[in-house]
């Protein structure tokens, strides 16, 4: 992900609006880019600030605010690689078991 396309992805992001692998190439960008990162927490500044005025939120604190959007998207992505990997797990294994009851029903038991 370039610039341009994070800065056009950073309100969705905000709102929580995260699809796995354009949210994993938008954190990757953040990290390496200094200035995006900047544009991030200004946006979030806004975003949180309004949200307060609007009387969502008690309590403005966007250090812990800004931290925990990072880690939910970070928890986001682990969440979809753990599950595509269970899943190719379980795929794998009905695979096996479909194939050695297959075996079992044409062939009988060898032994």
């Amino acid at each position: 992900m370039n610039c341009l396309e994070a800065r056009k992805y950073i309100n969705d992001f905000i709102q929580g609006n995260w699809e796995e692998e354009q949210c994993e190439s938008f954190l990757e960008h953040m990290e390496s880019c200094k200035d995006c990162r900047e544009e991030l927490r200004i946006t979030h500044m806004i975003y949180e600030g309004l949200q307060s005025l609007e009387g969502e939120q008690e309590e403005l604190q966007l250090e812990k605010s800004y931290q925990n959007l990072i880690e939910e998207a970070h928890f986001f992505i682990f969440q979809n690689h753990f599950f595509r990997g269970l899943r190719i797990v379980v795929h794998s294994l009905l695979f096996w078991a479909v194939f050695f009851s297959a075996w079992y029903s044409f062939y009988g038991f060898i032994g």
